[in-house]
Parts: structure tokens; C-alpha cells; sequence
């Protein structure tokens, strides 16, 4: 599994698409009983331009269809600076330690 990433215009985020989005999270997360590791991460583009929301790969399993309504891309682990947790298992952090080492 992979992590997915989710962009939002400024239009939309600004109009509240996010919190659409969370509430559709947010009821899958509370349905499978807060599955471990079931995060969803968010922060804006460095430009500004759009809202990026991250889900982790252990996420996926339990919420295909909002993939699949917001064209979500499946991506490698993002850059965690400047995410911040929206909704979920906070131990979902430890997905971007995957390959991070000093």
C-alpha cells in the first residue's frame, strides 16, 4: 500500500471542500473503529496555490471510494514539513519515518 495525496484549489478549500472531505474521513475512521495508523495529513503547496491532503497507506483499505471521488494520486512517502495531522491515528506520523534517517 502507498499513501495518497488529494489537491484542493484555493477556491475550494476556501469554500469548504475540506471539510467535506474530513467529514467523509472522518465517518469512515469512526465505522472501522480508528484502524491504527489510519491518518489523514494536510498543508498547502509551497506556492500557495492548493491545499494538499495526504492519507497514509493505512488509510486505503477503508476509504477507496473518497480516493476515487477526489482523483487521489497514489504517491511515494510525501515531505512531512509543513503537514500537519487533519483527522485520524496520530501514530500515523511514524509512516514518514519510512526512509528518513540522519
Amino acid at each position: 500500500m502507498s499513501w495518497h495525496r488529494i489537491t484542493l484549489s484555493r477556491q475550494e478549500y476556501e469554500s469548504g471542500e475540506v471539510y467535506v472531505l474530513l467529514g467523509a474521513f472522518r465517518a469512515a475512521y469512526v465505522a472501522r473503529n480508528g484502524p491504527v495508523g489510519m491518518a489523514m495529513f494536510g498543508g498547502w503547496s509551497d506556492d500557495g496555490t492548493v491545499f494538499l491532503v495526504y492519507t497514509t497507506p493505512g488509510s486505503v483499505r477503508h476509504i477507496t471510494p473518497i480516493l476515487d471521488a477526489y482523483s487521489a494520486k497514489q504517491i511515494t512517502i510525501p515531505d512531512p514539513s509543513g503537514l500537519s495531522l487533519i483527522y485520524g491515528d496520530e501514530s500515523g506520523f511514524s509512516s514518514f519515518e519510512i526512509g528518513f534517517e540522519a
